[in-house]
């Protein structure tokens, strides 16, 4: 699928979106995620299945440390696979944060059930999905240029957009 038609006019913005352990445990929920990301035009950068250990969730989370659902959250993104992708779009951030909806799954539900979280979502902690800012200086000179002007396509095998070839 080739995006050379659609050119987009300002600078793509990255946001890191992770799949967590209790979305990735169904195919078919994963698969319903996936495609929720093409249709609401994310371009997907990267996208990595990886398994934290427990440092690995300790370190990412932090800025939590000492909160009530520490411990209870590290334990959970420690417990199975997940799959990360690197977003882009116009915005990317404010997007996926919109596409995902509140963190709290009752406030979800209540509040913006088309959401990710509204429609998939277990309890607060086994929410489907995370995201975050992210920061590639790297791709923003070298690939962004190419990915805002459309020479880019979709590769289902891989499932992620790549650099059109040139002719």
């Amino acid at each position: 699928m080739l995006l050379s038609a659609r050119r987009l006019s300002k600078v793509l913005q990255l946001t890191l979106a992770v799949i967590k352990p209790d979305a990735v445990a169904h195919p078919v929920i994963l698969e319903a995620l996936h495609q929720r990301i093409l249709d609401n035009n994310f371009v997907i950068v990267r996208s990595k299945d990886v398994v934290w250990r427990r440092q690995d969730s300790e370190s990412f989370y932090a800025e939590h440390s000492g909160r009530f659902f520490y411990q209870r959250l590290v334990e959970f993104m420690s417990s199975g696979p997940m799959r990360a992708y690197v977003l882009a779009r116009e915005d990317a951030i404010h997007h996926w944060r919109e596409l995902m909806g509140p963190t709290k799954v009752f406030r979800a539900r209540y509040t913006s059930p088309a959401t990710i979280r509204a429609q998939f979502g277990l309890t607060d902690t086994r929410n489907t999905t995370h995201g975050s800012d992210f920061c590639a200086e790297e791709w923003m000179e070298k690939e962004e240029p190419s990915f805002r002007s459309g020479r880019i396509h979709y590769d289902l095998k891989k499932q992620i957009h790549t650099l059109s070839k040139q002719s």
